[in-house]
């Protein structure tokens, strides 16, 4: 199984999703679906991995222990983020209206996926 067949897998079992990625720690995607033009998830990689990288930091500086997801809702939709090891994380982007426990559940499902190919 590959990286974007993993994804469309996921997309597909979530009401509302938009687009998906596997982002490197680093900001570079190594794979991408969208079912929205204007949703780039190359720029979402960039910018999302230093927010990833703050949390990780600002957690282990508080003893909270590892960062393992990160939501963030705009006024246009939510977005999931999971640790995919210790070097990569996958993102989903979801409407405001569709299924977010949905998206976390499948997300979630997707991650070992993802570590089998990585390695």
């Amino acid at each position: 199984m590959d990286f974007k067949k993993i994804l469309e897998e996921t997309v597909a079992n979530i009401e509302g999703a938009i687009g998906a990625g596997l982002v490197g720690m680093d900001g570079i995607v190594i794979d991408q679906i969208s079912h929205n033009s204007s949703f780039d998830i190359n720029a979402v990689g960039a910018e999302y991995s230093s927010i990833i990288k703050n949390a990780m930091r600002a957690s282990s500086n508080f003893g909270l222990g590892n960062t393992a997801e990160i939501l963030i809702t705009t006024d246009k939709a939510t977005m999931i983020m999971m640790m995919v090891g210790q070097n990569y994380f996958v993102t989903i982007a979801i409407n405001l209206d569709g299924n977010l426990g949905r998206g976390r559940l499948e997300l979630k499902k997707a991650i070992p996926k993802f570590e089998k190919e990585l390695t």
